[in-house]
């Protein structure tokens, strides 16, 4: 499959996706309902979803789609995918909710278990990142000319990256073991799957994530930190796999270093 001609057309779709978002943004009703889960879900959701699913049959006809809003596809079925798309409509329904702008596009494809293309479009801003197994990661604002990005190097003071709206205790043992061993972080909070392109853009260390999310949160970040030259690992410290049984991820790191000694995140309980 041909990652380059998929491209433009991917991006576009990501793009119409964030331009339904908005619309639906600047209304004062969001149309919010509850998940059987108790998370939220606006008229935004679903409009992001519907655009995605007619623009990818268009494009892809053959290869069939997950998203988080359509997951009742038994997995006797999924199993026997090896390709498929995965997507996430509208990413960070809650910062969408509180209005702080932090909300993604998300959409992947997925060979093998593996994610080998990823889009994410910020809507607000209209930036897309985006970055595969045969495309280098890079940032786009709208009709402007890309601009690769690139993993750091580990630097100190290491910038930490945290969730917006999960303060979690479990981090807490890893932080001083950071700081024991590289002196005073810097942390930064953001929401949804920016965290991650924060880290694809060179501009920060390392994300943990101790607290539940499903496949479709991080498998177009994974493709993009992996292109620009990071990676995303579980707690085994191999990179995180999809199409499993069970949608939820395990506890994962972002690392935008390769070399970052993992021997430090096994110290942790």
């Amino acid at each position: 499959m041909n990652q380059h001609l998929l491209l433009p057309e991917l991006i576009a779709i990501a793009r119409d996706a964030g331009k339904a978002i908005m619309n639906i943004y600047s209304r004062s009703d969001f149309g919010i309902q509850e998940k059987q889960d108790n998370s939220p879900l606006t008229e935004a959701d679903l409009a992001a979803h519907q655009i995605i699913r007619e623009g990818l049959n268009q494009l892809t006809p053959d290869i069939p789609q997950l998203s988080e809003e359509d997951t009742d596809i038994p997995y006797s079925i999924r199993k026997n995918w090896t390709c498929y798309w995965l997507i996430d409509p509208l990413d960070g329904t809650k910062e969408f909710i509180r209005r702080n702008d932090e909300f993604t596009v998300n959409i992947a494809l997925i060979h093998n278990g593996a994610p080998i293309l990823g889009v994410i479009c910020l809507p607000v801003s209209g930036i897309c990142y985006y970055g595969g197994t045969r495309i280098p990661a890079a940032k786009q604002l709208i009709n402007q000319p890309a601009e690769d990005i690139r993993c750091r190097k580990l630097q100190t003071p290491i910038k930490v990256l945290a969730s917006r709206r999960h303060k979690n205790d479990r981090d807490t043992p890893l932080l001083e073991i950071l700081e024991d061993r590289f002196g005073k972080l810097q942390i930064d909070n953001y929401g949804s799957s920016l965290k991650m392109c924060v880290i694809a853009e060179g501009a920060a260390d390392i994300y943990p994530r101790r607290y539940p999310t499903c496949e479709w949160d991080t498998a177009a970040a994974q493709a993009i930190i992996e292109a620009a030259g990071g990676k995303i690992i579980g707690p085994d410290m191999q990179p995180l796999l999809y199409n499993k049984e069970n949608l939820l991820n395990s506890d994962f790191y972002v690392l935008g270093d390769p070399a970052f000694p993992v021997a430090i995140l096994r110290q942790q309980k």
